[in-house]
C-alpha cells in the first residue's frame, strides 16, 4: 500500500521527537503545546489548532520570542465553528481529541521555505511514496502554485486549485486568516469503494496529512480582512493521519495510538474489531476516541454543565456512556480505559495522571445520571427507528421525541445523534411547539422535583425502619405505579416506577435528608422480580413511593443453569403482578449510616452557632445525604475565618466527646414544653419525635440519626455564603468524606510544591517570597513606566498647534493597544512639564485596541470645554462617552474612523463643526 524504506514502523512517541528534531535543525525553537483552554481568547471553545497559542504573535500585537517555532500541540474539534463530534466513529478519521504537529513562523520565512520544509520533511525525512502525494492551493494563490510546480517539481496534474471554502483557513470567526495548501495522500482505501474519485471526493481515499497557512489577514467582527503587520506560516499535520499512512494500516484507530483502547474494548464485550460488525467497530470508535477527551478535559478543570464547554463536555461524556452501555461496558470498565490514556499519553502529557483522579469522580456521577435516566430511552428510540426504517420513514417524529424527553428525561441531543446516525432527520419543530405547550401548563399536577403529590387506592404506609436495617424486612407491595402517579397497567422490564407498601424500613425524603436506596426482590409464579430504588419519598396522603427500576429473571432458566451463567432472561418485556405480594426490603445500610452521620452534624452545627452567636441563630432550611450536608440559617453577615474555626472546634469537641444520641416520641405538648427547637410555623402531628444529643442539643426531628457522636469521625465546612439577605449557608462534610477532601488538598499543596520546587512545608515561605518579588518588580515597572511616559512627554511637547495667532494650543495624538489608564499617565506626564503651553489649550488622544474598538480621551486647560469637545467626537464617531470641563472620555466599536481620526477632531477643535472652544 504504501512504499517506505524505514526497518521498523514509527510508532507516536518516535513521530513526535522525530518531527521535532527536523525542526528544531531548522532554527525553531520548541514551544511546549497550550492548554485545551484557550487564553484570553473567547473566539473559540477550545484549542483547534497549534497557532491558537500564536495569535496575538501573528497580528503583531506582541513580539513573538523566537523568529520560528515547532510545537506538539493537543487539540479539540467538538462544538463552534470547527466541530467533529458528529462526525467521530463514522469515519476512520475524524476525533474529537487529536495532536497536531506544526512549525511556525512569525514574520521571518513564508510561502516558499514553508512548502520546501514541508516538502523535505514527508520526502526525505518520513520517506514517503511521493507518487501518492496531491496538493492543493487557493486559485487566487498564484504564487504557492508556482513553488509547488517549478520550485519542489510536483506534476501539475496532482495540484488541485480550490476556492475559499476549502483553501482559505481562519481559526475562528475573527483573527488571523490566509490562503492554505493542503497536502494529501492517496491511501488506496476508500471508505465508500471508490476508486476512481479524487482529492475533492470524502470517502476517505485521499487524505489529508497536512495543511500550510499563509498567514496574510486578519479577519474583524465585520468580516472585513486587513493585511497582517508581517506575512506569517502556521502549519498543522494530523499525527494519528501520518500514523495511518506510516504504520500502514486502513484507520486512525488500527494506530498504536488507539489499538491498546480498541484491545480493551474487544476484550470486555468479547467481539473483535474490524470483524465485520460496522454497528460494533462504531462503537469501539467512540468509545476510544472519547475516553481520551474526557480524561484531557478533566485534566484541564472542565466539568460537565449546560452550557458552553461543559455542555459539550456533557454531550462527549453522553455519547461514551451511551457507546459503552450498547456494548455491555460497565462504569469500571470506563474508568479502567482512563487509566490507559495515562500508561499510554502521560510520558508526554503528565498531566493526564492529575485528570484521571477528576474523570473517575466525573464519569461516576454522570454515568448513574444517564443510566437512570437515559438507559430506556435508548431502548425506545432504537426501536422506533428500526420501525422507521422498515417503513422507509426518513424523519423522526417531534412528538416521540418529545415523550421521550417529557416521560424519560431523555436528552434532546441524544435524539437528534441517534437519528442521524441512522440516515434520519429530527422533527425538531413539532418538538419545540409541543415544548411551549408544556411551559403553558403541564397535564398532570406534581411536585417541583416531579414526584406525584397523592397516590390513591392504597393505605398509608407505615415508616418502621429507624433501627435493624442490616437484614432484609418483610412487608406487602400494595401498588405499583408510573410516573405519572398513575396504576400501572403492566410493568416493562427494565422500566422505572413507584412502588408502594405496608410498611417500609425505607426513610422517605424530608425533612432535609434524602430518601434511602436499596432493594426490593419478590417472586410471583415462574419469575423473580429485583427492584433497584434509587430514592425514596412520601406522599401528601401519607403513601411512602420507593422509585426504583424493576427488572424480571426467569426462575426456571436460571435454576436449569441454561447459559453461561453470567446472561439473564429479561423475557417476557411486560407482565402483571396480583397485589399485595409478599417482598423483602433491604435498605443500603452504608448509605444510610452516612447520611444519618450527616444529619447529627447539621444538629451538633445549629447548637454550636448558637452557642457562639446567641439564640438569634434560627434554621432556614437543610439538606443532608450521604456525601455531605448544608445548613441554612438567619444571620445578618458573613462568618470570618476564625468564627468558621470556632464553629469547628466546638463541633468536633461534641464528636471526640461521644455524646449519647437518645430519640423519644412525645405528645406535641410536652415536646414544646421540653425546650426542643422546632419550626414554629410547621403543623405537628398529635405525636411527635425528639432527639437529644447530650446536654448540648435537642431538637423535634423525624430523620435517622448516629447513637453516639463519636460515629462522625470529624467534621469540617467546606464552605460559608450568602443564599438571601439576612441567610447565611454553611456545606460542610464529616467522616471519610472529610479525609477525601483532605486527600484533595494534600494533592493540591504537592502540585504547588511541585510547581515551586519547593518542599510542601517550605510552600507558605516560597510563595511570601514571590509575592514580595512580585511587589518589587511591580514598583520598578510603575518606575520604568513613569520613566518612558517622561520620554513621550518629550517627544510630544514639541507636537502642540497654535490656532487663533498662537492664543490656543491643541495636541493630537493616535496610538495602537494603549489602554485608557496609560493615555491618562500621558496625559499627567505632560501636563507636569515646565514647558507645558500656558493658557488654553486641549490634548486628545486616541487608541486602537487590536482592530475592535478605538478609545478616546480629551484634556482641557483654560476655557477649553473637554466634555463639549467629546461629544461632538462621539457625533462623529457614533461612539459614546462623557465626562467634565476638564477631562472627558470616549469610545466606538467604528475603527474604521481611526485613519481620519485626527481630521476629524482637528475640524472640531477649529470650529468648523460648530465646536464651542
Amino acid at each position: 500500500m504504501h512504499c517506505r524504506k524505514f526497518e521498523a514502523m514509527i510508532k507516536s512517541n518516535e513521530l513526535r521527537e522525530i518531527f521535532i528534531k527536523f525542526f528544531t535543525e531548522k532554527g525553531h525553537a520548541l514551544v511546549q503545546g497550550s492548554s485545551l483552554i484557550p487564553a484570553g481568547d473567547d473566539s473559540i471553545m477550545f484549542t483547534n489548532a497549534g497557532m491558537v497559542q500564536f495569535k496575538d504573535y501573528f497580528t503583531g500585537a506582541a513580539p513573538a520570542p523566537a523568529p520560528r517555532a515547532v510545537t506538539v500541540q493537543k487539540c479539540m474539534r467538538a462544538g463552534g465553528k470547527h466541530n467533529d463530534l458528529e462526525n467521530v466513529g463514522r469515519t476512520s478519521r475524524h476525533h474529537t481529541f487529536f495532536e497536531m504537529l506544526g512549525n511556525f513562523s512569525f514574520g521571518d520565512y513564508f510561502k516558499k521555505d514553508a512548502v520546501i520544509f514541508a516538502y523535505e520533511f514527508i520526502k526525505d525525512v518520513l520517506e514517503l511514496d511521493m507518487d501518492k502525494i496531491y496538493v492543493t492551493v487557493n486559485t487566487k494563490d498564484d504564487e504557492s502554485y508556482s513553488i509547488w510546480k517549478n520550485t519542489v517539481g510536483i506534476n501539475e496534474k496532482k495540484i488541485y486549485r480550490l476556492g475559499d471554502e476549502t483553501n482559505f483557513w481562519q481559526m475562528g470567526e475573527t483573527g488571523p486568516c490566509g490562503y492554505s495548501s493542503e497536502i494529501f495522500y492517496d491511501t488506496e482505501y476508500s471508505e465508500a469503494g471508490h476508486k476512481d474519485c479524487d482529492i475533492n471526493c470524502d470517502c476517505g481515499k485521499y487524505l489529508e496529512i497536512w495543511n500550510l497557512v499563509f498567514m496574510e489577514f486578519n479577519r474583524d467582527k465585520k468580516g472585513l480582512l486587513s493585511k497582517l503587520p508581517r506575512p506569517s506560516i502556521d502549519t498543522g499535520m494530523g499525527l494519528e493521519r501520518v500514523l495511518r499512512i506510516l504504520q500502514n494500516v486502513k484507520s486512525n484507530y488500527d494506530t498504536d495510538v488507539f489499538v491498546p483502547y480498541i484491545n480493551e474494548i474487544d476484550a470486555i464485550a468479547g467481539k473483535r474489531y474490524g470483524g465485520g460488525d460496522e454497528a460494533y467497530d462504531t462503537a469501539a470508535r467512540v468509545i476510544s476516541d472519547h475516553i481520551r477527551t474526557s480524561v484531557f478535559l478533566s485534566a484541564e478543570s472542565v466539568f460537565p454543565s449546560n452550557e458552553g464547554r461543559g455542555y459539550v463536555f456533557r454531550r462527549i461524556l453522553r455519547r461514551l456512556i451511551r457507546y459503552s452501555l450498547k456494548l455491555g461496558m460497565s462504569l469500571e470498565n470506563l474508568k479502567y480505559l482512563g487509566n490507559t490514556v495515562v500508561i499510554i499519553m502521560g510520558g508526554f502529557y503528565p498531566e493526564t495522571g492529575d485528570g484521571l483522579a477528576v474523570f473517575e469522580k466525573i464519569i461516576s456521577e454522570e454515568y448513574e445520571k444517564f443510566s437512570d435516566a437515559v438507559g430506556q430511552g435508548i431502548k425506545l428510540l432504537d426501536e422506533k427507528i428500526l420501525e422507521l426504517k422498515a417503513c422507509k420513514e426518513k424523519t423522526v417524529p417531534g412528538d416521540f421525541i418529545f415523550k421521550l424527553y417529557d416521560e424519560k428525561g431523555f436528552p434532546v441531543d441524544i435524539a437528534i445523534d441517534m437519528a442521524e446516525e441512522n440516515g434520519l432527520s429530527a422533527d425538531l419543530k413539532t418538538f419545540d411547539e409541543l415544548m411551549e405547550l408544556q411551559k403553558k401548563g403541564s397535564k398532570q399536577k406534581k411536585e417541583k422535583n416531579g414526584v406525584p403529590e397523592t397516590v390513591y387506592s392504597v393505605p398509608k404506609t407505615i415508616f418502621n425502619g429507624y433501627k435493624n436495617i442490616e437484614t432484609p424486612f418483610a412487608a406487602n407491595i400494595t401498588g405499583v405505579f408510573d410516573e405519572d402517579g398513575e396504576p400501572a397497567a403492566s410493568i416493562e422490564d427494565g422500566n422505572f416506577y413507584y412502588i408502594s407498601s405496608d410498611v417500609t424500613p425505607f426513610y422517605p425524603e424530608g425533612g432535609g435528608q434524602s430518601g434511602d436506596k436499596g432493594i426490593i426482590e419478590w417472586s410471583a409464579e415462574k419469575y423473580s422480580f429485583y427492584a433497584a430504588v434509587s430514592s425514596t419519598y412520601k406522599t401528601r396522603n401519607g403513601v411512602i413511593l420507593h422509585y426504583a427500576r424493576i427488572f424480571a429473571k426467569n426462575i426456571s432458566e436460571a435454576e436449569s443453569g441454561s447459559g453461561s451463567g453470567v446472561e439473564v432472561s429479561f423475557e417476557p418485556p411486560s407482565f402483571t403482578v396480583a397485589l399485595p405480594v409478599k417482598a423483602d426490603f433491604s435498605v443500603d445500610a452504608e448509605t444510610r449510616k452516612k447520611t444519618a452521620a450527616n444529619h447529627s452534624a447539621v444538629h451538633l452545627l445549629q447548637a454550636s452557632l448558637r452557642e457562639i452567636f446567641g439564640n438569634r441563630i434560627a434554621q432556614q432550611g437543610s439538606l443532608v445525604d450521604s456525601e455531605r450536608l448544608r445548613f441554612d440559617f438567619s444571620y445578618g453577615k458573613s462568618l470570618t475565618d476564625e468564627e468558621i474555626r470556632k464553629v469547628e472546634t466546638l463541633v468536633n469537641g461534641y464528636i471526640f466527646a461521644d455524646l449519647d444520641v437518645k430519640t423519644e416520641e412525645l405528645d406535641v405538648k410536652t415536646a414544646l414544653n421540653s425546650g426542643a427547637l422546632h419550626f414554629f410555623d410547621e403543623k405537628y402531628e398529635d405525636a411527635v419525635r425528639v432527639v437529644s444529643i447530650g446536654t448540648v442539643s435537642k431538637e423535634f426531628c423525624g430523620g435517622t440519626h448516629v447513637s453516639r457522636t463519636g460515629e462522625l469521625g470529624f467534621f469540617k465546612i467546606l464552605g460559608e455564603s450568602s443564599v438571601a439577605s439576612g441567610i447565611r449557608r454553611i456545606e460542610a462534610v464529616t467522616g471519610f468524606n472529610y479525609l477525601d477532601y483532605l486527600y484533595v488538598e494534600e494533592d493540591n499543596i504537592y502540585n504547588i510544591a511541585k510547581l515551586l520546587n519547593s518542599s510542601k512545608t517550605e510552600v507558605y515561605n516560597r510563595i511570601i517570597k514571590l509575592y514580595y518579588d512580585y511587589e518589587f518588580l511591580e514598583k520598578a515597572n510603575e518606575e520604568l513606566k513613569s520613566k518612558l511616559n517622561a520620554f513621550e512627554a518629550e517627544r510630544l511637547i514639541k507636537s502642540f498647534k497654535a490656532y487663533k495667532g498662537g492664543g490656543f494650543k491643541y495636541l493630537i495624538s493616535k496610538f495602537n493597544n494603549v489602554s485608557g489608564e496609560e493615555l491618562k499617565d500621558l496625559v499627567n506626564a505632560l501636563g507636569s512639564r515646565r514647558d507645558f503651553p500656558a493658557g488654553d489649550s486641549v490634548i486628545v488622544f486616541v487608541s486602537n485596541l487590536n482592530g475592535d474598538k478605538l478609545i478616546y480621551i480629551v484634556a482641557a486647560h483654560g476655557t477649553a470645554d473637554a466634555s463639549g469637545i467629546i461629544k461632538l467626537i462621539n457625533s462623529e464617531t457614533g461612539g459614546k462617552g462623557g465626562g467634565k470641563k476638564d477631562f472627558s472620555q470616549g469610545g466606538t466599536s467604528d475603527v474604521s474612523k481611526f485613519a481620519e481620526i485626527e481630521k476629524i477632531i482637528e475640524k472640531i477643535i477649529q470650529g468648523s463643526l460648530s465646536a464651542k472652544v
